[in-house]
């Protein structure tokens, strides 16, 4: 099939959307090229007729054209990539890692699915062998293996893979810029290292003791617009964290759609964790966890009001990205943002799994109460009104797993808002049912993989299943979503998680913490770890089709001794919207000579390979007779990763 009859906003062909259709290999002969998979039976190849020199040439046209507008998978450098393969300088475990991902989120042709799934495979056997020589395109190749793992819904071997792949993240120091390197090479660099931040984020789900970086150890700027890392134009970019003195303006019109993907990535996980601190506090002060509600709405109102005018969302926006395979990354912007007041908030929705407990919640005024159940309705409404406007313009944009787990959240949001009569919206049956198919045709469009198909097969379910008469919420407890066909039998979470480390053995067997990041409730097949649970970060977005009836006042809490005094702006309370920006950065001029995003990237540690340089050491120190290490950056955590 060729790779570019189909239009970029969508997938290639229906019917490959379920992951085991089209997955058995026919008979294949031998391949002899040396760079195949060299673990694949003799019968086992890319196509009858296909050398696997000729299957990386469509894969890399259908990566480019389909998949590397996905945030985690944007630190390829195209022209660079081509250039370099064709002089036999891309490592073997990054061009199988391209092949298992590619013929995984599209549609190469019968076999390929299962033939990249040994793809993987194979890489991660070459980077494991070969693990004590770390390389910035080993780090390539792990990212994308790590993505694939949780796409194909193996979580836990992502949770290890990350590890590795941070340590080697350290060792190369892609935490700090490196101003020895063309701009090419800086900025996959520097994309690259932010993926690895994203990923650790939503791996680790809110819990501390899961996560590997943090953001005040990430000493490099934010990736630069799209258009000048395709064309080789420095550019200079912000830090994740401003200077406290520095007064933030408006974001400049040529900001890239990773950097703010990552700016909003960062806030879900202050909340993730925020929230997870909370469930697990006996003792919560309702004075003190509000303000902290009240501050991190804060942080929302504030990404809304520095957007930059072309990435507000409007219709016109939409549109004109609806060909684009870009419009993925300017959605999921707003999904995010909507998300994230759906995750913030739902800590209030007596008797769901992620809110606090009742006896906890009634310490609480009730105008706090009927506030988060408000909030968690009018965002999770706008979200669905996001997927049905996607689907009015027929963008069916390849996206990544975040997408399904939002629309589940979006669903779990909705049917608890129907039965709890959350806010007084009068939600019927109808409408409730309407924005379920909404939610699940964005799932069918746009999601690949296992994890997906999990996800979307608990839609159906409950779609199948109905809503079933309203309870009062007086006495009850909301129905949830948490629980699948094949995990019925097993005892459920209880509504208030106070769990303590100690209580979560189970992550280190199949990766499934309760209300974990990686916790969404999907079906799975019986041989394969457990999907995430709905408590996966959340997704935000806004849509101006919300009614305005149900759009409220900001809620404040009451001030008192010991409070910090937080202040919001009302102005972007309802849109996602901002104040045109004019003023952008001027792009240095452009270099006299051809550049390579993967300058560097093949050198690994070592003396040979400026071990010094690496670490920021004095070589001396490594003397026949030496073996201390005594780089105190190193060892105590310098280069970025938490303990």
């Amino acid at each position: 099939m060729s790779a570019g009859r189909n239009s970029p906003q969508s997938h290639d062909d229906e019917s490959h959307r379920d992951d085991g259709h089209n997955n058995s290999d026919t008979g294949f002969p031998d391949i002899s090229d040396p760079t195949t998979p060299n673990q694949f039976n003799s019968n086992e190849g890319p196509s009858l007729d296909e050398s696997f020199d000729s299957l990386i040439g469509r894969t890399f046209e259908k990566f480019f054209r389909n998949v590397h507008h996905i945030p985690s998978f944007d630190f390829l450098h195209r022209a660079s990539l081509m250039g370099q393969y064709h002089l036999g300088k891309v490592d073997r475990p990054l061009l199988l890692a391209l092949v298992g991902v590619t013929t995984y989120l599209t549609d190469m042709g019968p076999g390929l699915r299962s033939y990249g799934a040994r793809c993987i495979d194979e890489a991660e056997s070459l980077i494991l062998s070969d693990y004590a020589r770390p390389s910035t395109i080993k780090v390539q190749a792990l990212v994308l293996m790590i993505k694939y793992r949780i796409l194909s819904n193996r979580f836990q071997s992502a949770f290890f893979l990350l590890g590795i792949a941070s340590r080697f993240a350290v060792a190369l120091r892609l935490n700090y810029d490196s101003p020895n390197v063309c701009f090419l090479a800086q900025e996959s660099r520097r994309r690259l290292m932010w993926a690895i931040y994203c990923i650790d984020a939503g791996i680790s789900g809110g819990n501390r003791d899961y996560s590997l970086w943090r953001s005040d150890r990430l000493f490099l700027g934010l990736p630069c617009n799209e258009r000048n890392f395709e064309f080789d134009l420095p550019q200079e970019t912000e830090k994740l964290i401003p200077d406290p003195d520095h007064q933030r303006s408006p974001q400049a019109e040529d900001i890239g759609s990773v950097a703010l993907h990552i700016r909003i990535q960062h806030i879900r996980h202050k909340i993730s964790e925020f929230t997870k601190e909370a469930l697990g506090n006996r003792d919560v002060n309702p004075r003190t966890l509000q303000t902290s509600v009240l501050s991190l709405h804060g942080e929302l109102e504030d990404f809304a009001a520095h957007l930059p005018t072309s990435f507000q969302f409007s219709e016109k926006s939409l549109q004109l990205r609806a060909y684009s395979p870009r419009i993925c990354v300017f959605l999921m912007i707003h999904i995010w943002w909507r998300q994230c007041h759906c995750d913030l908030y739902r800590l209030g929705l007596v008797g769901l799994r992620e809110a606090l407990s009742r006896s906890v919640l009634e310490n609480f005024d009730e105008s706090f109460i009927e506030h988060c159940q408000r909030q968690c309705v009018d965002h999770a409404m706008a979200m669905a009104n996001i997927f049905l406007s996607m689907q009015k313009l027929h963008a069916k944009p390849v996206a990544d797993l975040d997408l399904a787990l939002c629309a589940y959240q979006c669903t779990r949001m909705l049917k608890y808002a129907y039965h709890a009569k959350s806010g007084n919206l009068n939600l019927t049956q109808e409408n409730v049912m309407e924005h379920f198919k909404v939610c699940l045709q964005a799932v069918k469009d746009c999601c690949m993989g296992t994890a997906a198909a999990g996800i979307r097969s608990d839609i159906e379910k409950v779609i199948a299943q109905g809503l079933g008469p309203r309870t009062s919420p007086s006495r009850m407890t909301p129905p949830d979503l948490n629980t699948t066909a094949n995990l019925n039998s097993r005892p459920r979470p209880p509504a208030n998680n106070t769990a303590t480390p100690s209580s979560r053995p189970s992550l280190f067997k199949d990766i499934e913490v309760p209300d974990d990041g990686f916790s969404t409730t999907t079906s799975a097949p019986a041989n394969r770890a457990n999907p995430p649970r709905d408590n996966f970060p959340p997704v935000q977005t806004n849509v101006p089709s919300v009614p305005q009836a149900i759009m409220t006042d900001a809620w404040t809490p009451p001030t008192g001794d010991g409070d910090v005094d937080i202040t919001l702006n009302d102005a972007h309370s309802e849109t996602l919207g901002a104040t045109p920006s004019t003023h952008g950065l001027a792009a240095p001029g452009g270099p006299s000579e051809l550049n390579n995003a993967f300058e560097g990237a093949m050198d690994g540690l070592g003396l040979d390979h400026g071990w010094d340089h690496s670490l920021g050491i004095d070589v001396s120190i490594w003397g026949a007779n030496n073996g201390d290490w005594r780089t105190n950056e190193f060892m105590n955590g310098g280069s970025g990763v938490g303990v």
